[in-house]
């Protein structure tokens, strides 16, 4: 029997994630489907004949991260094998990369990664909002201030984040400008005496909210900015009636899991990244 795997139309979509669902209900995880991811992400379809056996989402173009499933009545036939493959070819042929992701509680993922030669790069910590566990606002000091920002802001956002995340401020540019002024994203600027310190997105979706993008500047980390920006926002998204906050780390950023911890965040899910052995 030959597999085909090909790049599906969004109508296309909901056969390839069924297979995802049954993978999820299978295996008791929650693969790592966004799809309204910005940019959106791309699907492809793996057939045998004319039924869908698994399938990939793909986010990025030239940098490919990717995530497949294999229905669980077809597996132990290479088909998963055969997605990273073609995933493979795809990225080389526009001269770019790829890695896999996978929810680590899989049973399957270690002997898949070894039988491919994956080696996992870093572990993504999901963590989910308790509300219970929000603590309470800290006496604000007077020249603090924290406000959504305007398309008017592009150029101090694009400070804050260049320089917090040792960026190039050209391409941070770029990608502030892309979304500054979509609906789908909100950066929420806090302020020391009308000087911008620091800054998050909030990355709205059926999901709930997603806030990434957090960082103060180099010189003033380590002084609470970050603490204040994250908790003032985390009241107002609660009180406004947001059930589902959630935020993502590296499991080796110790400091920042730490901060996320103490603001009422709880771990919920542990994504690897892998990518080809050398």
């Amino acid at each position: 029997m030959t597999t085909t795997i090909t790049i599906i139309t969004a109508n296309e979509w909901p056969t390839v994630l069924a297979v995802f669902d049954r993978c999820n209900q299978s295996d008791g995880i929650v693969l790592p489907v966004w799809l309204d991811a910005d940019p959106p992400p791309t699907l492809a379809a793996a057939r045998i004949g004319e039924t869908v056996v698994g399938g990939a989402v793909m986010y990025g173009y030239f940098a490919i991260e990717a995530v497949i499933a294999v229905d669980p009545a077809w597996r132990r036939r290479g088909i998963g094998r055969q997605l990273v493959t073609q995933i493979a070819r795809w990225a080389n042929a526009r001269n770019g990369s790829w890695q896999m992701i996978a929810d680590e509680a899989g049973p399957a993922v270690a002997p898949f990664a070894t039988a491919l030669q994956l080696r996992r790069v870093l572990v993504e910590t999901l963590l989910e909002l308790d509300p219970a566990q929000l603590p309470p606002l800290p006496p604000l000091p007077a020249t603090w201030q924290t406000r959504l920002a305007e398309p008017g802001d592009a150029n101090a956002i694009t400070a804050i984040i260049a320089d917090a995340f040792g960026d190039p401020a050209a391409e941070v540019a770029a990608f502030v400008t892309d979304r500054i002024a979509n609906p789908v994203h909100r950066f929420v600027i806090g302020e020391v005496a009308g000087t911008s310190v620091a800054v998050l997105r909030l990355l709205r979706s059926e999901q709930g909210i997603m806030i990434t993008t957090f960082g103060v500047r180099r010189a003033l980390q380590g002084q609470g900015y970050g603490r204040l920006l994250l908790l003032t926002t985390l009241h107002h998204l609660y009180e406004a009636g947001y059930q589902r906050i959630q935020i993502e780390v590296e499991e080796r950023n110790t400091p920042a899991y730490r901060l996320y911890r103490s603001c009422g965040f709880i771990p919920t899910r542990w994504y690897g990244v892998y990518e080809r052995a050398e």
